[in-house]
């Protein structure tokens, strides 16, 4: 295939982004099929494991963007209006949520949290096809196929009654058992698969060219939500491909901007430049954990109780069961996340500060 050109627009280079973008899917289905008995045996998420993967990379993810809005004063004093309003109204908001019925406050986060963690799919295939010159139908058969490959499986997950893991808390999806519409749903997904597949070969040899990158990331798009859902019934399992796939891409990404926006001399702040210096990575991503602890630490101490012998500084916090203490904490802490979901568009605009929010919400 030398003849063949490869069209991959790669974030940071083959190397990396194979490795922290397109790449754990892949390494996880890998070391689950090299350890089966361990995985199939420990179906639960183990404290060494949740510190590892829920506090170092899914909350820890949340934070990074801080880099890219707050912490960026040409970016914040840019959007400062949204930025500041949209914290104040996720927390209000979620006290008027969490008043109504508790649960529909976590019903409401749950679903944000899915199309956050899609739109992220979209996002990356958007930057990887940007070399691409293809014709409209076949960029909505392309798009069509990631939402496809991502929404299926959570409809699977809805329908089928008897998954063993959950996304924040027990019923914060509306399921429902009703396998007999599951195969029809297969049907779509894999058909859809199938079209796409023959479309991207046609073009391919029509145009003489390839996009490992695009087809990395599509491959382990279905990968981490058909085998972390649908195919395999563990909440190990789940969490490794749902965390990991979602949220080390993003603190790459978010690296990426830093370390190109220092390369191009568009900053002046020396610890800005060394935190997105390869030297000054490591520091980077203890920045990020830091946060993530002491948000942790809160949640842990006030709210969950549980994995405290890892925030023995929060010890001395009381554990909150009044209902109407509740109903405004819960919200406040859930603030940084949920502000990320919504802020989340900024993040695929790496070469332009300007921010559209009809375009990031219908694509």
């Amino acid at each position: 295939m030398s003849f063949y050109q490869n069209k991959s627009n790669w974030i940071l280079n083959a190397k990396a982004d194979s490795l922290f973008v397109v790449g754990p899917p892949f390494i996880i289905l890998c070391l689950i099929l090299l350890f089966p008995d361990y995985f199939m045996a420990e179906q639960d998420v183990s404290p060494f494991l949740w510190i590892l993967v829920v506090l170092g990379v899914d909350v820890s993810h949340v934070y990074s963007t801080l880099f890219r809005t707050y912490f960026e004063p040409a970016t914040f004093q840019k959007h400062k209006t949204i930025l500041t309003v949209v914290p104040a109204l996720v927390w209000l908001i979620g006290v008027l949520c969490y008043s109504i019925d508790s649960l529909l406050f976590w019903h409401i986060l749950a679903y944000l949290a899915v199309f956050h963690f899609i739109r992220q799919q979209y996002g990356f295939l958007r930057i990887y096809v940007q070399k691409e010159e293809r014709p409209r139908w076949f960029t909505r058969l392309e798009n069509t196929l990631v939402y496809t490959i991502t929404v299926i499986p959570v409809l699977i997950w809805h329908l089928s009654g008897d998954r063993s893991f959950v996304w924040f808390v027990k019923d914060d999806f509306f399921i429902q058992s009703f396998s007999g519409a599951i195969p029809f749903l297969q049907i779509i997904l894999f058909t859809t698969i199938a079209v796409y597949t023959i479309a991207e070969i046609y073009f391919c040899i029509q145009q003489k060219v390839y996009n490992t990158a695009k087809y990395l990331l599509l491959t382990g798009t279905f990968i981490s939500w058909y085998f972390g859902i649908v195919y395999f019934n563990s909440d190990l399992i789940f969490t490794l491909f749902n965390v990991i796939c979602h949220g080390v891409p993003y603190i790459m990404l978010i690296w990426v901007y830093g370390n190109k926006k220092t390369s191009q001399q568009q900053t002046e702040r020396a610890w800005y430049s060394l935190l997105f210096s390869y030297k000054g990575v490591v520091l980077y991503f203890l920045i990020l954990l830091l946060l993530a602890y002491v948000e942790e630490g809160f949640w842990n101490a006030l709210i969950w109780n549980e994995h405290t012998e890892y925030f023995s500084l929060f010890s001395a916090l009381p554990s909150v069961s009044n209902l109407h203490l509740a109903t405004f904490l819960v919200p406040m802490l859930s603030v940084p996340q949920v502000t990320h979901y919504i802020i989340d568009g900024f993040i695929w605009k790496i070469k332009d500060d300007q921010f559209d929010w009809k375009k990031y919400i219908l694509g």
